[in-house]
């Protein structure tokens, strides 16, 4: 009775509600303009009893857009965002389904429409809901902080089989075996530069719909199972605001037919608001400006950095403590950035000044190069750590990730540091050259500087262990890094050649460390013994000269008479 009550409702609204009908063939997706204030539907005919299920999503840019089951959106049978999808389980004998889509803009939408059939050996994606609206959802739930994006995800199902058999496979979201056969992998694709055109929604958005597309074209992130029962479908992901990424997962299924796997709902975020796009700058003037000050200290310290070594140590020394600093006041301190900022560069003056003024005190020039080894010892930890190496199980507690991370500080001091000289070329070079390519960097919107961004976050925010390091890595990034790269060797290659011949390292002005040379001999000149002008010379020893024999010292201290002292 309730069920023949549901199709007369379902009839009413078809009769009194108008849908434009869209062309939009299995399999193909395609861009699609929705007239505003419209209600729209999409029917799939003849469908072959191999399909087991059957997706539809939608995605806009900036648009929320509704997508329904039923003529009628209601909980259970409709989801609205702007990258939303609908599963649908076919019944033994369907053949025919429908989906309905709805805006209520006045305007036209453009929307990017893809629409899939599943066959009965492929697993059923976000069949094991358990939190959200759908009975069977596949979506992404995508928010995001100024540091973190949060994928949360629901766990899949084994294949439904084919319809063709009259006893399809019932959903086994409870038994344990059958949920060990399934593996989650996210992956991303990051849209280039600062790109927050609709174009290139669409273009990345393309290229992440099915299984082979997201595996051929993303980055691998992280795996999971459903193994363990403490196990979260989530996954924390470093963002990076205005830089565009594309997330999606795959399951993978293991049968004795062999492997299979489905790909969720593929979702893009800014990690910003772009109603707004002011939030969407990650980096102002005041960055752009710092960085082009920063370029020009970079060049001087990767071409005379050792030549100039009390300028090159107290610039090595101030971003060392600049490092520190923020560090620590971030973390022991509620202030502002901008407060922190202003805070972190005074004393890092203030500090670097003094460890100027210790190479002028004592003299040692092993110490004060120390610092700048470690500077360069930790953009190299950095990049480590930025790459798969980083996002290790491992490195998620803490303590391990500290001592792994203090590893590659020390790695250049350790190894280099017996020859000081070289140290210090290498690692200005090193560093300077950093500090160049982070102009284009800025003005271009990559990734160079998320090295250094990502360790920062580590080191002041405690729970960013568990964020997987990732960030853009495209055309622009492999440009810069070659030019990085370049622009070291080159640096280090001019300052030997410039400082060959030449003292290691200039002369302390007042070194307590420096041996007093004495203004006097230590015997008085009334006690000294000068030598005779008339003495013979002393023939050179031969293998004839005796072994032991007196030297001329000796004999001119025994025939000459020397007066006491008065």
């Amino acid at each position: 009775m309730l069920g023949l009550s549901f199709k007369f409702v379902v009839l009413i609204d078809l009769l009194t509600t108008a849908f434009s009908v869209i062309e939009v063939k299995p399999n193909q997706p395609a861009v699609v303009n929705i007239k505003g204030q419209s209600n729209n539907s999409i029917v799939l005919r003849n469908v072959s009893v191999d399909i087991s299920y059957v997706t539809f999503q939608v995605h806009s840019q900036t648009k929320n857009i509704t997508l329904s089951s039923t003529p009628k959106p209601v909980v259970g049978k409709s989801v609205t965002g702007v990258d939303v999808g609908i599963v649908t389980i076919l019944e033994t004998n369907q053949t025919e389904v429908t989906c309905y889509i709805l805006s209520n803009y006045s305007e036209d939408v453009q929307i990017h429409l893809a629409i899939y059939l599943m066959s009965g050996n492929i697993p059923v994606v976000g069949g094991c809901n358990l939190e959200f609206s759908l009975e069977t959802d596949a979506n992404l739930l995508v928010s995001y902080t100024s540091t973190r994006d949060l994928i949360e995800f629901q766990w899949s199902n084994i294949p439904l089989g084919s319809r063709s058999t009259s006893r399809i496979i019932t959903p086994q979201c409870e038994d344990q075996f059958y949920q060990d056969t399934l593996e989650y992998s996210v992956y991303v694709k990051y849209l280039s530069g600062n790109d927050l055109s609709t174009a290139g929604y669409f273009s990345a958005l393309q290229q992440m719909l099915t299984a082979e597309d997201v595996m051929a074209n993303g980055i691998q992130l992280a795996s999971t199972n459903n193994k363990a029962s403490s196990q979260k479908p989530e996954f924390l992901i470093a963002s990076y605001p205005g830089t565009g990424a594309v997330y999606n997962m795959v399951v993978k299924v293991t049968t004795p037919a062999g492997v299979t796997m489905a790909a969720y709902f593929p979702q893009v975020t800014y990690s910003c608001n772009l109603q707004q796009r002011d939030s969407c700058h990650m980096y102002g003037i005041f960055w752009k400006i710092s960085a082009v000050v920063l370029g020009i200290v970079g060049l001087f310290l990767n071409f005379l950095g050792h030549r100039f070594f009390r300028t090159g140590n107290f610039i090595c020394a101030f971003l060392g403590f600049c490092i520190v600093f923020y560090s620590v006041l971030t973390l022991s301190s509620d202030q502002s950035d901008t407060v922190v900022l202003i805070l972190t560069a005074v004393l890092s003056v203030v500090c670097a000044a003094l460890w100027l003024g210790m190479f002028e005190f004592i003299g040692a020039a092993a110490i004060s190069v120390l610092l700048t080894g470690l500077v360069a010892g930790y953009l190299i930890s950095s990049i480590v750590f930025y790459t798969k190496f980083g996002n290790l199980s491992y490195w998620h507690k803490p303590f391990n990730y500290g001592m792994a991370f203090t590893c590659g500080v020390l790695a250049i001091p350790v190894f280099i540091l017996a020859y000081t000289k070289v140290l210090n070329i290498v690692s200005c070079s090193f560093i300077g050259s950093y500090l160049v390519i982070l102009v284009p960097d800025i003005f271009l919107h990559s990734g160079m500087k998320y090295f250094v961004v990502n360790s920062l976050r580590h080191s002041t925010d405690v729970d960013y262990v568990s964020v997987i390091n990732t960030g853009p890595f495209l055309v622009t990034e492999i440009i810069l890094s070659c030019v990085w790269c370049l622009l070291s060797v080159v640096g280090a290659f001019v300052q030997f050649y410039n400082n060959w011949g030449l003292p290691d390292f200039p002369e302390s002005s007042r070194s307590c460390g420096n041996k007093v040379q004495p203004k006097y001999n230590r015997v008085p000149a009334r006690y000294s013994v000068e030598p005779e002008a008339d003495e013979p010379d002393i023939d050179e020893p031969d293998e004839r000269s005796p072994l032991l024999r007196q030297t001329v010292n000796e004999r001119r201290q025994r025939n000459k008479v020397v007066a006491a002292p008065t």
